[in-house]
């Protein structure tokens, strides 16, 4: 219980700092509990590094970050080749400070790294094996991210790699005006919590202790629709896939994973960006009616949003008007939701997230469209 509260901790303290990236956070830390990586897809800036040292400040142990490019070495990442080694016709690396001596690493522009490289990655991150002059050597690695302006372009060369990253997430720049300006005035100076990697450990034993036999019905129902909607996705991931949710329930204090834990399969299915929408809407209805409705009003308010930022100059005026008309309607049909949720004593989580997002979309079309600060 004092490991997991201080895990909750470490969460609450991250999203207080590093601004709309609620979900993120919460699949970084997943991935801490079951070994699994994590990838960030975003434009250069969107503080992808930036939570993932933060994240790592607060877990004990070796932390390795590295910018990948086209020129970059082995040595770069696994280190140089050992002078007196060579004196005695061995080729073994020197490690120390570098990936394979890493418990977690950051690499940025993952997909940019050469062959070899490649190659050498996907042997670390799956098997946790690095092999120095042909010998295996166990690496401690729990997590490395993942951090990438696009997506790969060559998948035959990087799919394998691209697949080894069992959570993917999609993160842009803070909207919300309110927390841009937290963001500029800085995050207050507090006492952050942290752990021990013992403490890590013994979470993730306990995290693979959690049942999944309640929600296996569910799941295959899952499995099914995403094959209706063309979404293929491997008896690997699948596999992969339960960790994450036994970890997802050990987070909401259960020893059994409950249906409302597969809302965290979302970054898991996902192959290519077209596919996210049809994967998060699947996932939510089957988990929660009211995540489902969630999305949906905040669908409509994104296309009401980008109409009007997008019409002429000269019908600005007349578009932001509609537009805040919309918004009004999609925030009311959002505020009943939470009630009635409320009485159901479900969940209101997705439906407060989206009535932010609403409210942050309404005052940047007043301000751009109908010029009210």
């Amino acid at each position: 219980m004092a490991i997991r509260d201080s895990i909750l901790a470490i969460e609450r303290e991250l999203g207080a700092r590093h601004f709309e990236r609620r979900d993120v956070i919460r699949g970084m830390i997943l991935a801490l509990l079951t070994r699994l990586h994590v990838v960030l897809l975003g434009p250069p800036g969107a503080d992808k590094s930036g939570l993932s040292r933060d994240l790592t400040s607060r877990i004990g142990g070796t932390y390795f970050e590295w910018l990948l490019t086209r020129m970059s070495t082995l040595e770069e990442l696994f280190g140089p080749i050992s002078l007196k080694g060579l004196e005695q016709d061995s080729y073994r690396r020197i490690t120390t400070n570098k990936l394979p001596e890493a418990q977690i690493g950051f690499l940025d522009e993952v997909f940019k790294g050469s062959s070899a490289i490649l190659n050498s990655l996907l042997a670390i991150l799956n098997e946790r094996v690095f092999h120095n002059d042909g010998q295996p050597m166990q690496v401690p690695l729990e997590m490395v991210v993942g951090a990438s302006n696009e997506l790969p372009e060559d998948r035959e060369e990087l799919g394998a790699l691209w697949d080894r990253f069992m959570l993917r997430f999609m993160v842009d720049y803070i909207r919300d005006a309110s927390n841009f300006s937290k963001l500029l005035a800085g995050a207050g100076q507090i006492q952050p919590t942290t752990i021990a990697l013992t403490d890590l450990h013994t979470a993730q034993s306990e995290v693979a202790q959690v049942s999944i036999d309640p929600v296996i019905p569910q799941v295959l129902d899952l499995r099914a629709k995403m094959r209706e909607l063309g979404v293929m996705v491997s008896d690997r991931r699948w596999y992969g896939a339960m960790d994450v949710v036994r970890a997802e329930a050990w987070m909401n204090g259960r020893i059994q994973a409950d249906v409302s834990d597969l809302r965290v399969l979302v970054p898991v299915l996902w192959s290519e960006p077209v596919q996210y929408p049809t994967v998060r809407k699947t996932v939510y209805s089957l988990v929660s009616p009211y995540d489902s409705q969630a999305e949906d009003l905040l669908d409509q308010a994104v296309e009401v949003h980008r109409g009007a930022l997008a019409a002429p100059e000269d019908q600005q005026t007349s578009a932001g008007v509609e537009a805040t008309k919309a918004f009004k309607s999609v925030m009311r049909k959002l505020e009943a939701a939470i009630q009635e949720a409320k009485t159901d004593a479900k969940s209101t989580q997705s439906l407060e997230d989206a009535l932010s997002q609403v409210q942050a979309m309404n005052a940047e079309v007043l301000k751009v469209c109908l010029k009210v600060a």
